[in-house]
Order: C-alpha cells, then sequence, then structure tokens
C-alpha cells in the first residue's frame, strides 16, 4: 500500500517516498507544531487481522520505552486502513550499508560503528528486548557517523511467517542470522551478537563470513560450517582476530561472546596486537542480498 504525500498520521504529515524498508515502505513525514522530520515505515509485510495488530502495538509500546543515543527513537504508531504503520526519528546519514558500499572504512572506524551497535545493544538487551535483525542495513547514521540502530524488534512482528517469507521482505537478512534463528528456534541475545560478530567479518575482511553462497547453501553454511577466518581473506589480520570474530560466530550461543562490549573490547585490543598489522579494512565485497539470489 502506498500512502499519498499529505496525507496526515497522527500529527504527522507524509511528504515523500523514501525508500524500500525492512518490512515494507519508507516515507519522510513532518511534524509541523514541533518542526520534527519523522521516517514512516509501512509494516506492509503485515496482515491487519487482530492479533497481528495487538502484537505491534506491544511491540511498539516496548520499542518506544527505550532511550539510548544508538537507538532510533519511536515518535508515534497506529494504523492506515487496516495497515500497521510506525514513526520513529529520521536520521540523514543514510545507513552502514551505504557507507560500506562506498568503499574501504579505517580500523578505527570500524570499531567505532562496532562499538555503538554494541553498546545500543546492550542496553536493549538489558530491557529484555531482542533486535534480531541486526545488519548494515539497519544501522543508520548520525550527521557525525554515530551509528543508529534501527527497525529494533520489528523482524518479531514476522514470528509467524515462514522463512521463504522472511527472506522476501528482509533484504540480505540470512546473510547476518544466527543458526538458532535460522532453525526457526527461539533466539536471545546471542543471537544480535552472532550478527554484530558477522558485521565485524564483514568490515575487517572485506566479505560476509559466506560468500557467493545461494540461498539453500547460504542457510545450510550458517548451521553447519564453519566460516574461513577472517585473515585468510586479508592476511594483515592476525590469529588474535581470528579468535575473537570466530568466538564470535559460534554455533553454539553458549560459546559465543557474553555481551556486544565485551566482543568489541576484545576485536580491539586484538586489532592492536603485534600479528595485526595496520592497514585499511577491505572494501566491501561482494555483500549476499536476497534480492540477487535465485528463487526457491
Amino acid at each position: 500500500m502506498s500512502i499519498a504525500p499529505g496525507t496526515k498520521l497522527g500529527q504527522y504529515e507524509v511528504q515523500e517516498f523514501i525508500g524500500q524498508g525492512a518490512m515494507g515502505l519508507v516515507y519522510r513525514a513532518f511534524h509541523v507544531q514541533l518542526e520534527r522530520a519523522g521516517a514512516v515505515k509501512v509494516l506492509q509485510a503485515l496482515s491487519p487481522d487482530p492479533d497481528t495488530s495487538a502484537r505491534f502495538r506491544h511491540e511498539a509500546r516496548a520499542i518506544a520505552q527505550m532511550r539510548h543515543q544508538n537507538i532510533v527513537n519511536v515518535y508515534d504508531f497506529g494504523e492506515f486502513e487496516g495497515t500497521p504503520y510506525m514513526i520513529v526519528e529520521y536520521v540523514p546519514g543514510g545507513s552502514l550499508a551505504d557507507r560500506l558500499d562506498k568503499g574501504p572504512v579505517s580500523r578505527a572506524s570500524a570499531l567505532k560503528y562496532l562499538r555503538g551497535i554494541a553498546t545500543g545493544l546492550d542496553y536493549a538487551h538489558g530491557m529484555g528486548i531482542i533486535h534480531r535483525d541486526v545488519k548494515p542495513a539497519n544501522v543508520l547514521l548520525e550527521k557525525d557517523d554515530t551509528p543508529v540502530l534501527a527497525d529494533f524488534g520489528l523482524a518479531k512482528l514476522l514470528q509467524g511467517s515462514s522463512l521463504k517469507s522472511m527472506t522476501g521482505v528482509t533484504t540480505g537478512t540470512p546473510a547476518y542470522m544466527a543458526p538458532e534463528q535460522v532453525m526457526g528456534r527461539q533466539v536471545g541475545p546471542a543471537a544480535d551478537r552472532y550478527s554484530l560478530a558477522t558485521i565485524a567479518y564483514e568490515m575487517l575482511a572485506g566479505v560476509i563470513p559466506f560468500d557467493g553462497e545461494a540461498l539453500m547453501e547460504l542457510l545450510y553454511a550458517q548451521v553447519h560450517r564453519d566460516p574461513l577466518p577472517p585473515s585468510v581473506r586479508d592476511a594483515s589480520l592476525g590469529p588474535d582476530v581470528d579468535a575473537v570474530i570466530m568466538r564470535g560466530l559460534a554455533k553454539d550461543p553458549a560459546a559465543r561472546w557474553e555481551s556486544c562490549t565485551l566482543f568489541v573490547d576484545a576485536l580491539a585490543a586484538a586489532l592492536e596486537s603485534p600479528a595485526a598489522t595496520p592497514a585499511l579494512v577491505a572494501g566491501k565485497a561482494a555483500v549476499l542480498r536476497t534480492d540477487a539470489l535465485p528463487a526457491t
């Protein structure tokens, strides 16, 4: 469902379409009285039945309770002609995915991004909220490059959907999903930590852990195979970096780092070890996106 410019959603007026988001269409909107811009996410992936709408309201309230500089603020939520929508803070700097598409970032910048994401995730986990869809496209950047997590918790709203339907609405998700999530099991904070380790691998090695796999092979690999150590992709990375990231990508959730911040702290120390030689982080190579995969 598209929304025409000028449509009022609560106190916000839709101004223009700005892109396709994880769960549907995204529009820029404006609150005239507050002179504040917002981003409207129309969750087209959800059916407008009463149970789904109630689940959406419950999840939106939980997300709206969070106040953290690395988590996008929720301004409002409701329904438009039976379709759920959420109005969130408008972050002007594009996404981390956009930034990585432009080429290499320094290791210092990579650590800045990872640390911001980590503190936001740890804060949310402390409140009992799991993201479930951590990936570069869901990390927005402020003008000063501060990372801000978006679409927080919205993947839970698709918990009744099949994996095939999920991959159809969440671009790139399989490449960042923890093994337990691929298998349809209940996920906890460790699943978000796995996704964060995947982003770290991608920024340091230049590719996702299972690069070049078709969809079904990728899903199989997430559950059954270990990726190549990052130093195989980039020889300037040492065994200490390998050890930190491979622990983050452990198949067993209990074997991963106890928090996202501990993971980033360990990674920062490993990158400063003599075995890791100074170098630019590899440019983003062929990051897998589901819309480029063959139909299954």
